[in-house]
């Protein structure tokens, strides 16, 4: 059996990428803080987060592969506790980082990003695209800064990937689609609708950072694009026919307004696109539709 090492692994993307690990049938690891993690009598769990992989725990695990799904969060503290978790994810990466580099082992890290580091745009962007990060991204890439260096000299790679808007139970779905489903039965639109969102499954990309883990790549970033872009209206439509609820101005349903940076997010343009195409196009994206279905 094959050992690997998830660190996330109770959180919205980390608990998929644990459940495809086990049924694939991988020897997993998983790093655990606070939160409990789910399955864990299947698991070995490595207390002490990110902190517990010393060089020592990573060479007597010796894993094929690393799957970082894991932020800190201050959420009491909005902006403030984002740049505080900011830095927190940049020191804990750092140390990762040496970790990996003293241990010598040739292992992959996946870590799981996303797409707001390039800005909005309507234009596709690819990996050569430059970052311009907005909202959530603006303090959240200083926290991935230790993987986007040069790590060609290392026998480690690091992969970083790049997603769209990630749906499933859970996350940004569940605050603001929802919870607002059950409370009013509606649903926010906002502005007028007509920004693109490029979106996939959770459960696709948890399958997704497994696959790239396994395929012979470079160091690098490498962007997952969607082939369902809707825009954010079309994506509100589909929502609201699967759970019969009303459309409604986001202004509707938070009347005391909301934060610049959820509002920032919303309406931006998602679009990806990527230089490196032979995993995704042989991939089987499920639909948007039958993701909805499923929750």
């Amino acid at each position: 059996m094959s050992k690997v090492i998830v660190i996330g692994a109770s959180g919205f993307l980390g608990s998929k990428v644990l459940d495809h690990l086990i049924s694939e049938g991988y020897q997993v690891f998983a790093t655990q803080n606070n939160k409990t993690i789910p399955r864990a009598n299947e698991i070995s769990i490595i207390p002490g987060g990110i902190k517990g992989l010393s060089t020592t725990r990573l060479r007597e695990i010796n894993p094929v592969a690393i799957f970082h799904c894991a932020r800190p969060t201050f959420p009491y503290f909005k902006k403030w506790g984002r740049m505080l978790a900011a830095e927190k994810a940049r020191r804990l990466n750092k140390r990762l980082v040496k970790q990996l580099e003293k241990s010598g082992l040739a292992t992959t890290l996946v870590f799981a990003s996303g797409s707001l580091s390039y800005g909005n745009s309507e234009v596709a962007h690819s990996e050569r695209s430059p970052l311009n990060p907005l909202s959530y991204a603006k303090q959240y890439i200083r926290g991935e800064s230790p993987f986007l260096k040069d790590h060609s000299d290392s026998k480690f790679k690091v992969i970083v990937l790049r997603f769209p808007w990630l749906l499933g139970k859970g996350s940004w779905f569940s605050w603001f689609y929802l919870k607002n489903m059950q409370e009013q039965k509606k649903i926010p639109l906002f502005g007028r609708g007509y920004n693109l969102m490029s979106v996939i499954g959770v459960h696709d990309a948890a399958r997704l950072m497994i696959l790239y883990s396994k395929h012979q790549l470079s160091s690098g970033v490498y962007n997952i694009y969607s082939p369902f872009l809707p825009t954010q209206k079309e994506f509100a439509k589909m929502v609201s026919a699967q759970f019969n609820c009303e459309i409604t101005d986001y202004r509707n349903l938070y009347p005391h307004g909301l934060e610049k940076t959820v509002v920032e997010a919303f309406y931006s343009n998602i679009v990806l696109d990527s230089d490196y195409q032979e995993v995704l196009q042989k991939y089987p994206f499920k639909p948007i539709e039958k993701v909805l279905e499923d929750m």
